[in-house]
């Protein structure tokens, strides 16, 4: 086993994060809002290297975000890697009542869903126009249109979604959910206009997006909010 940096300390849960980029911080911020809607004491850790062969034990993927954490009973050290697996992490670790993991098997099976679809589609697809766009040395211009026109096949299933009788959320109609804080990064104005779509042609999208940067766990300073703004930053430069 790799030697961890000497400040890194495991007495509660850790999450682990990389200065803005623009392609890690829309990840990165999901489980900061989860965190925050449950009030779970965290500690954040920036890594200076995700190659670095100490972080790769941790995932093996070596992107961020990742989480170690203490075991209920303190003896082992618990790990969760990549942005869905860290929301379900936090959500069976934390949310005791179920508010945003699912209380029986209906929601979690309908939470699920929506949380699958976005790991499959739209959060690859918007992650990789983002690296193809701002990153990639060479321009791609028919990679770069395919994947915003998949993007927006993906926000057309979304706006159907909540376009339903009393749907205000993504996969519960009464509130929302880890399905609705993994997709939020990537369906929201400030994305959809780096992608070059009108957000407005999604008008119940949009309303959801607005709806949910009201939440205070979004909005609270030094939080989520913090996160989004590095993310819309860092892809402007």
């Amino acid at each position: 086993m790799s030697e961890r940096p000497s400040d890194l300390v495991v007495n509660r849960l850790v999450l682990f994060v990389v200065k803005g980029t623009a392609t890690s911080t829309h990840n990165t911020v999901k489980p900061l809002i989860l965190l925050e809607e449950l009030g779970v004491p965290h500690d954040i850790y920036v890594v200076e290297k995700v190659s670095a062969p100490w972080f790769s034990e941790i995932n093996p993927h070596k992107m961020v975000p990742a989480i170690l954490d203490r075991s209920p009973d303190g003896r082992d050290t618990l790990r969760a890697w990549e942005s869905t697996s860290t929301l379900m992490y936090i959500a069976d670790a934390y949310d005791k009542d179920g508010t945003f993991g699912g209380r029986n098997v209906q929601e979690r099976s309908e939470i699920n869903n929506w949380l699958t679809l976005h790991t499959a589609a739209l959060g690859p697809t918007a992650k990789y126009w983002l690296y193809f766009y701002k990153l990639h040395p060479e321009k791609l211009p028919k990679t770069i249109e395919k994947l915003r026109s998949n993007i927006t096949v993906q926000y057309d299933i979304l706006e159907r979604r909540l376009n339903e009788p009393g749907q205000q959320y993504l996969a519960l109609k009464d509130r929302p959910t880890i399905a609705d804080i993994a997709t939020l990064p990537f369906a929201m104005k400030s994305t959809a206009e780096l992608f070059g779509l009108e957000f407005e042609k999604w008008p119940k999208l949009q309303e959801w997006s607005v709806r949910m940067g009201e939440r205070e766990a979004v909005k609270r300073p030094g939080s989520a909010s913090r996160g989004l703004a590095m993310a819309r930053k860092s892809m402007a430069c």
